[in-house]
């Protein structure tokens, strides 16, 4: 399939080329995805043992990138989506995947030449962490159904919505991207996402400038109260949206986060509301990487019915930042993984 060309408009003011809104979907020809495996297939060190050999690799790795496969991640970064993600279509999955695990302990995704793939395009956005928190302080997660999770507000979970939420909201160190790269695929299982440009175009102006006024407050994901001096603190308060008026950022969770006042939580009703009517949604088939941009949009997805058969739905996850280098105090000498206790 050719590739699509960006689009660029000309502003005669000031004489600078601005680039438009990525398209949320790119679809690789066969070229390409052989090219991203061939380079991904350099990548020696393991994603879990060795993060900061790993990324390195990938960062090394992501300069035999097809150009046009790097011109759309890189506009995605620069002015992102009208929907807030990217995906990638069409990366070839290992032809001896395992069965999908029962849990996510085992780090198994992350040895898969995919997510080697899936690591390798996240350079382009700026390079990998991972949280001691999260998914037993792996830089690739298994992103699994598991049996004993399943209606919970977690990843592994299946059996219930996934509520709307901004990733590590209540954290000052959240990842500027989530990765969700597809080893296996579930019709039923849907990703959502809500672009702050879409709670802009559908709120009232005065509405708009409540929600940038620092009216919600949140508590703590329960993965990292164990790790919190204080796990029952109530932080903020926030903003929902910030940033530039035409390109805001977003901040919500619906499970965690609560207006400060009767009019506020109202506010944060609505929002929840007006994100379960106009939410975008993608099915995640193998192959398919999604680039969640974390500022920009929040997410959530479907409940579905796993089978428990080794063909389950099965995501390796991962999360970008922009600047590893303002996190430094925060990680463990690893210099790749954020310490839960700063979270």
């Amino acid at each position: 399939m050719r590739a699509p060309t960006l689009s660029t408009t000309e502003n005669k003011e000031s004489d600078i080329t601005v680039h438009e809104l990525q398209p949320s979907l790119f679809i690789l020809d066969a070229a390409q995805a052989e090219a991203i495996r061939t380079a991904a297939q350099t990548i020696t060190a393991d994603a879990n043992t060795q993060p900061d050999d790993f990324n390195l690799q990938a960062a090394a790795a992501s300069f035999n990138v097809p150009v046009e496969v790097r011109e759309a991640i890189l506009n995605f970064s620069n002015v992102g989506s009208d929907t807030g993600i990217l995906v990638v279509r069409g990366l070839i999955v290992d032809e001896d995947l395992v069965d999908t695990p029962l849990d996510n302990k085992g780090g198994v995704g992350a040895k898969t030449t995919f997510a080697k793939q899936q690591a390798v395009l996240a350079q382009l956005l700026g390079t990998m962490i991972a949280y001691q928190a999260e998914g037993n302080g792996h830089l690739i997660q298994d992103m699994v159904p598991n049996p004993k999770l399943a209606t919970t507000q977690q990843s592994q979970g299946s059996k219930v919505e996934l509520e709307a939420h901004t990733e590590q909201c209540f954290s000052a160190y959240k990842p500027d991207y989530v990765i969700l790269g597809a080893l296996r695929g579930d019709p039923e299982a849907l990703t959502y996402a809500f672009s702050g440009r879409k709670i802009s175009k559908l709120f009232t102006p005065e509405e708009v400038a409540k929600l940038r006024q620092p009216l919600w407050a949140t508590t703590i994901d329960e993965s990292f109260q164990p790790y919190i001096p204080d796990p029952e603190a109530v932080r903020g308060p926030f903003a929902i949206l910030s940033g530039p008026e035409d390109d805001p950022y977003v901040l919500v969770d619906q499970d965690l986060m609560h207006g400060i006042t009767a009019e506020a939580q109202r506010l944060l009703e609505k929002v929840v509301e007006v994100y379960i009517a106009n939410r975008d949604a993608h099915n995640l088939q193998a192959g398919d990487l999604l680039m969640l941009d974390n500022l920009r949009a929040m997410h959530g997805r479907s409940m579905y019915a796993p089978r428990f058969d080794g063909k389950d739905r099965f995501i390796a996850r991962g999360f970008v930042v922009r600047d590893r280098r303002r996190l430094w105090p925060q990680m463990l000498p690893d210099r790749r993984t954020v310490a839960a206790v700063y979270s």
